[in-house]
């Protein structure tokens, strides 16, 4: 073959020399050239993980029982099932099965498009998504033979998966051949009941497409999607299986496990795991029953529990400050730590006037006696309220005044008070008012590992202990119990920590 002399190709002759080119090289099998073989047996030869020696997804039994039912098809080559709901306790792969199926559908389809759907777009790329291009990467044929970048996939039969947020506005009318929706409990809002029923099957596809859900449990009367799921299918004259608990209604199949099958959900696991976690989450989530949202921050046997003599302890102080609304209360509440247990010795509310709201002057006043008394470490203060209160103090006096966020921050902390209650790492002289505003705390579940304070009643008051939530964090944070034995030694160290 010669090359034409002229210097500027033709879009025409351009491909056909292109054409000419790919003609005389040799011809390189790939893996989308080889037969698609059944789910199972395309999953545990593809789909690879990091967790094992040749880097093989090992489908547990009961896993292998119910993806088969779930990819089953009819005589005329239709799925049986258009929703399937693969609902698993934790540590159960859901996620990893749930990508697994989406590569698959790439794999197995020509022009296909698959959406990996999360309540953000960092949720979702980092949950599905990432198992797919994790799996691509460990996998030599994949890896050379997919095109991808943050948020796309495209696998060699033109079939793209993508990576979206909830937007119900922007996703709109798609025309995918699969839908995977993760951990779809925490679906309650109306942008994601939109966003479900914008995200339909395309009549064009019925039978030919699915909607796959992996999830666990969530909260009764909170997770109004799934629960609907839950309550139409999930029944004793659905299940189709003596030994899963599987599901079946008209075009719908649940998997709603709740049992430890895999080898490494073992009793010290859950043990650990009954450590950190609410016994309501923990049943949430390692058990896969329905928790209830909220429900009474701590047994008062376990805060009596904690009552205790105060030992000799050094004059450091963490003290943290909570007012809410103009109908709430101004509580002051200071911490010392000695051994890893802290001490709440201050504590103390402010009602507000006859006018509803809260005369600063008098803990300010109050605050300025205990910084004449104790060495403070830090203030902290809920920004959003106590912006005002925080400049008249720092225009008296030189102290480390730190904001404290009510995000994620306060979620944790009050986490961690509830385990420090628990496992009697608070030591309390039975104060009365703090004891009456734990009593009039629920907790409200917020996710892996936190929780809210809330209150059991619009009047109770529990601005004390949230304020000990706040202190117990910052002094823990500080490490306010080595500071201590520091200042002993070197009283002028303090200095360091107000600057």
């Amino acid at each position: 073959m010669t090359l034409p002399n002229n210097a500027h190709f033709s879009t025409t002759s351009f491909q056909n020399f292109q054409r000419e080119i790919e003609a005389r090289l040799p011809s390189l099998p790939t893996l989308a050239d080889e037969p698609v073989e059944d789910a199972i047996t395309w999953i545990e030869e593809n789909f690879h993980i990091p967790e094992t020696e040749d880097h093989r997804l090992r489908l547990a039994p009961y896993q292998k029982r119910a993806l088969s039912e779930a990819l089953r098809r009819d005589e005329n080559g239709n799925y049986v099932y258009s929703t399937v709901v693969w609902s698993d306790i934790k540590k159960s792969l859901k996620s990893c099965i749930a990508a697994a199926r989406g590569l698959y559908a790439a794999y197995s389809t020509d022009w296909g498009s698959v959406y990996a759907i999360a309540n953000d777009l960092k949720q979702a790329d980092s949950r599905v998504a990432y198992y797919m291009r994790r799996a691509i990467e460990l996998n030599p044929k994949m890896r050379a033979e997919c095109r991808m970048n943050r948020y796309l996939i495209e696998t060699p039969r033109n079939s793209r998966i993508e990576a979206i947020p909830v937007d119900p506005t922007g996703e709109a009318g798609g025309n995918a051949d699969l839908l995977i929706f993760s951990e779809l409990w925490g679906w309650k809002h109306d942008s994601h009941l939109r966003m479900w029923t914008e995200q339909t099957l395309s009549p064009t596809k019925f039978g030919k497409s699915q909607r796959w859900v992996e999830t666990y449990a969530g909260f009764d009367g909170e997770s109004p999607i799934l629960q609907q799921l839950y309550e139409t299918v999930v029944k004793d004259e659905n299940r189709i299986d003596d030994d899963i608990e599987l599901y079946a209604k008209d075009s719908i199949l649940v998997l709603w496990n709740t049992k430890a099958r895999l080898e490494w959900q073992t009793p010290q696991y859950y043990a650990s795991e009954a450590l950190i976690l609410t016994p309501s989450e923990f049943d949430r989530v390692h058990g896969n029953k329905w928790a209830r949202s909220t429900e009474a921050f701590v047994p008062m046997d376990w805060w009596d529990s904690c009552k205790a003599t105060f030992p000799p302890l050094a004059d450091t102080m963490v003290i943290a400050l909570d007012a809410g609304v103009s109908s709430d209360l101004f509580a002051m509440v200071g911490v010392s730590r000695l051994s890893g247990i802290t001490y709440p010795r201050y504590v103390n509310t402010w009602s507000p006037e006859e006018n509803g709201k809260i005369d600063f002057e008098k803990p300010c006043a109050e605050l300025e006696r205990l910084l004449n008394v104790y060495r403070v470490v830090a203030v902290v203060y809920d920004p959003y309220q106590l912006h005002y209160f925080a400049s008249l103090i720092t225009a008296r006096r030189r102290v480390n005044m730190l904001e404290f966020n009510q995000g994620t921050k306060r979620l944790e902390a009050d986490k961690a008070l509830y385990d420090a209650i628990r496992e009697q790492r608070i030591g309390h002289d039975g104060n009365p008012l703090l004891r009456e505003h734990v009593e009039n705390a629920n907790r409200e579940a917020a996710g892996d590992n936190k929780l809210r304070i809330v209150k059991r009643e619009a009047k109770k008051k529990i601005d004390a202990l949230v304020a000990l939530s706040m202190a117990n964090h910052t002094a823990v944070e500080l490490d306010l119990d080595s500071r201590a034995v520091v200042i002993m030694d070197a009283p002028d160290a303090i200095s360091n920590w107000r600057g």
